[in-house]
């Protein structure tokens, strides 16, 4: 069987579009290198120090009078004030601390946590925030032990604890949790 003949048109104007699409993509490739040039370039002048001041002289060699235009960058700023202080950071890795505060009333708390963190205060340390894991058997009561403990740090150890962020959290009574009634602290040093 015989495919019918195009037309002239037909194969004339398929040839067109053909051309054209190629055409539109070479522009589109031209213009994204264009692009890319142009913001590695625009890096390449931004990088670095500042450019240092530019002064030039323009003079004409006529006899008559000889006029000079002099242009100068403006003076540099003086020095910037120093930054304020901050802390170096916070410790990536955690003080963990555990103390079993099941039936103990509030100062029995603040003795253990006081006892806990002793060497702490005395090296000067500060916690940038706790994580207070109360261990019980539901939610609700684990993180009204994590509250209860968490309410009692600034008392108990003020140079380690005042000012520091600490949240509640529960901690399921499991295979590494045996027993409600334990709280674990997670201590985020500031770093020194």
């Amino acid at each position: 069987m015989r495919r019918p003949a195009l037309r002239p048109s037909a194969r004339l104007q398929r040839t067109e579009n053909g051309t054209v699409g190629l055409a539109g993509w070479v522009f589109a490739d031209a213009l994204l290198a264009l692009t890319i040039i142009g913001l590695a370039a625009g890096g390449a002048v931004h990088a670095g120090a500042d450019p240092a001041p530019v002064a030039a002289a323009v003079s004409t060699l006529a006899p008559a009078p000889t006029p000079t235009v002099t242009v100068t960058a403006p003076a540099p700023d003086p020095a910037p004030a120093p930054a304020p202080s901050m802390p170096a950071g916070v410790a990536q890795a955690p003080v963990v601390l555990e103390l079993v505060v099941d039936g103990t009333n509030d100062e029995t708390i603040r003795t253990s946590v006081a006892a806990a963190v002793g060497d702490l205060a005395a090296q000067g340390r500060r916690a940038a925030f706790v994580l207070t894991f109360g261990t019980a058997g539901d939610p609700g009561a684990g993180t009204a032990l994590a509250r209860r403990v968490n309410a009692q740090l600034d008392v108990a150890a003020p140079g380690v604890f005042a000012g520091s962020a600490k949240r509640d959290f529960w901690r399921a009574v499991n295979a590494q949790s045996p027993r409600a009634g334990i709280v674990q602290l997670e201590l985020y040093l500031i770093q020194q």
